[in-house]
C-alpha cells in the first residue's frame, strides 16, 4: 500500500482564484471562522480581511508621516530595507510616543538616531549583528617544515 506523506505543508487552494493570502491573515480568517464549506474563509471573507489590514496600514503610515520629520523618515526608510523588523519596533515606539503625549511637535533625526540607541543597546540590534572572522590557528612544528636545503 502507498504511503502518505505526514502532514505536508501544501498550500491550500484560495477560494474565488485568488493567488496569495498573508500567512497571519489565513491564521487570522481561519481561527474566526470563514462562511465557506468546512469553516473556511469564503473570498468576501478575504478581500474583506486585506481591505482592514491594509486602512490600518494606511493609518499608520499616515500617522508616521505627520509624527516625523523628513529627515527622520528618510532613516526610518533606509533602516526598513535593511532591517525592517528594528524600523517597525521604531515605528511603534514613535506612535506609542505620541499616544502617551511624550512626543512634542514632529521627531527629528537625533530623536530617532536616540531610539535606535536605545533599541541596539538594549538588545535589539541581536547577536547576528556585526561580523565576526574566525581565523584557523597554525600548528606549528619543526616536523611539518619542509626541507629546502638539497635546491
Amino acid at each position: 500500500s502507498a504511503s502518505l506523506a505526514p502532514h505536508s505543508k501544501a498550500p491550500m487552494p484560495l477560494p474565488g482564484g485568488l493567488q496569495h493570502v498573508d500567512p497571519a491573515l489565513a491564521q487570522q480568517l481561519a481561527a474566526a471562522g470563514g462562511g465557506g464549506p468546512n469553516g473556511m474563509p469564503t473570498r468576501q471573507d478575504v478581500a474583506q480581511a486585506t481591505a482592514q489590514k491594509e486602512e490600518q496600514e494606511q493609518a499608520r503610515a499616515d500617522m508616521l508621516m505627520r509624527l516625523l520629520s523628513a529627515d527622520a523618515k528618510e532613516r526610518l526608510n533606509r533602516i526598513a530595507l535593511v532591517k525592517p523588523d528594528k524600523a517597525r519596533r521604531l515605528e511603534e515606539m514613535v506612535i506609542m510616543m505620541a499616544r502617551q503625549g511624550r512626543l512634542q511637535g514632529q521627531m527629528e533625526d537625533s530623536g530617532l538616531k536616540h531610539m535606535l540607541e536605545q533599541i541596539e543597546g538594549a538588545g535589539g540590534g541581536g547577536s547576528g549583528s556585526g561580523v565576526t572572522y574566525t581565523r584557523r590557528r597554525a600548528v606549528d612544528s619543526d616536523d611539518e617544515e619542509i626541507d629546502l636545503s638539497d635546491l
